[in-house]
């Protein structure tokens, strides 16, 4: 029995097609895996961190020079939601990933890291909210760190202070600094 060319080539297409297999995708660098959950309620797993950007991360441009403003400023709860990474020029890496809505801290968790080796991590589950208006407060369930939160024109600062316990060396505290994150650029420093 002869087989035609035709006959052959498609037989060949068919059986590469049967054992091809999908390679699986990849994440992009600072977007959340596929399997992570995308929200605080998906069973309370922490999501992964945004991967540290292997160059420097640039300055965010200046804000934008306003008026003296009029009467008082408005308090409003603090609404943000951000994922960022970033490397400064003294090697210092931010990792953050933060969720917050109409003032209360739906998600948060963030990494600080020096280039000697020292590290401080914070994530929601080890805080309790005690503000929220303007600006929001988070108190270690044990100890004496505390977090806070407030924005400032188009950035939003996340600050620590007597944090010693969620760093490893503990002096690492007297070295990271706040972590600025820029609603302009979607980035932080």
């Amino acid at each position: 029995m002869k087989i035609g060319r035709l006959g052959l080539l498609g037989a060949s297409l068919a059986l590469l097609a049967a054992c091809a297999t999908r390679a699986p995708e990849r994440p992009e660098v600072g977007k959340p895996s596929p399997a992570a959950p995308r929200s605080p309620a998906a069973k309370g797993a922490e999501r992964l961190l945004p991967a540290v950007p292997n160059r420097l991360t640039q300055p965010t441009p200046a804000a934008p020079a306003v008026g003296r403003p009029r009467g008082a400023m408005q308090v409003k709860p603090l609404d943000v939601a951000f994922r960022c990474a970033s490397l400064d020029e003294r090697h210092h890496s931010a990792q953050a990933d933060v969720e917050v809505k109409e003032g209360r801290v739906r998600y948060l968790r963030a990494r600080l890291a020096t280039p000697q080796g020292g590290a401080c991590e914070f994530a929601l589950p080890d805080f309790l909210q005690t503000q929220r208006p303007s600006v929001v407060e988070l108190k270690a369930r044990n100890g004496r760190c505390t977090l806070h939160m407030w924005e400032q024109g188009p950035k939003v600062t996340l600050a620590y202070s007597d944090c010693e316990q969620y760093c490893t060396p503990s002096k690492t505290m007297d070295y990271i600094l706040p972590i600025l994150y820029d609603r302009r650029v979607k980035r932080c420093n």
